[in-house]
């Protein structure tokens, strides 16, 4: 018979909190091994033979092991603030209103 894992003692081999783990498990699966689930019970539970192999799997060789440049992410900006928006406005009605001006003398 295989031996399980608890949460806690997952959170012991993982050296992640018991708590990151309750949350993993909904939000995150991925960064966490493959769950045994009995019938009938709600309980997380880890085979210690799948916590293992899936460690092995994750484990990088630091002799093998090529650093990949990172490439710089594009932070998203928020809202324009009031004096930005006041700026843009007052520019786009500075160029609609050359606009209009040459429109209106015929041009």
């Amino acid at each position: 018979m295989q031996a399980l894992l608890t949460v806690e003692q997952l959170s012991v081999f993982l050296q992640k909190t018991v708590a990151s783990i309750r949350s993993d498990v909904s939000r995150n699966p991925m960064s966490l091994p493959p769950i045994c689930r009995l019938p009938g019970t709600k309980r997380l539970l880890w085979r210690v033979e799948d916590v293992e192999r899936w460690l092995a799997y994750h484990v990088s060789d630091s002799d093998g092991f090529e650093a990949q440049p990172v490439e710089p992410v594009e932070v998203k900006r928020g809202r324009p603030s009031k004096t930005d928006q006041i700026k843009k406005q007052k520019a786009l009605s500075l160029s609609l209103g050359h606009r209009s001006r040459m429109v209106s003398n015929g041009r």
